[in-house]
């Protein structure tokens, strides 16, 4: 009797995880959706200079992110992300040009009105994903801070 309610108790729990586990996957989703304005960027171990940083806004619509820059567009992602893990994770493959679905790992964070992305976009194994918030010289990891874009 006390095995049976045990299972049934381990049961439920672990399906109380896993519906928690995918509330916070739609949460996030619903979260990351809209327009971010960079606040923070090194790659490669290297700051940016501020009036680059201010350039770059992303936009994250559905599963798809783009990257806006003055002079136009840049090349349009699509994303897959895992908030059960930590850190959060997060997949960026490009939907076209020389890379087009080469996938990139990166590990993402959402609170405090900040959402930080860091994605080893230019490393020689995109596929190796970082275990924290920093970069190191010649990595290929890029990691930025943003914050939701003032409504103009």
């Amino acid at each position: 009797m006390l095995h049976r309610v045990l299972s049934i108790f381990a049961a439920c729990f672990f399906a109380a995880v896993i519906a928690l586990a995918g509330d916070k996957n739609a949460n996030d989703a619903n979260n990351l959706q809209g327009t971010w304005q960079a606040v923070d960027l090194e790659a490669n171990g290297q700051k940016s200079p501020d009036d680059q940083v201010k350039e770059l806004q992303i936009v994250i619509k559905g599963d798809e992110v783009l990257a806006l820059k003055p002079d136009g567009e840049g090349r349009k992602c699509k994303f897959k992300f895992d908030s059960s893990k930590t850190p959060n994770t997060i997949d960026v493959s490009p939907i076209d040009g020389p890379d087009k679905g080469k996938m990139a790992a990166g590990i993402y964070s959402l609170q405090n009105g900040q959402l930080r992305l860091c994605v080893n976009i230019f490393g020689q194994d995109t596929a190796l994903r970082p275990t924290e918030f920093k970069t190191q010289p010649g990595n290929g990891v890029i990691f930025v801070t943003l914050e939701r874009a003032k409504r103009k």
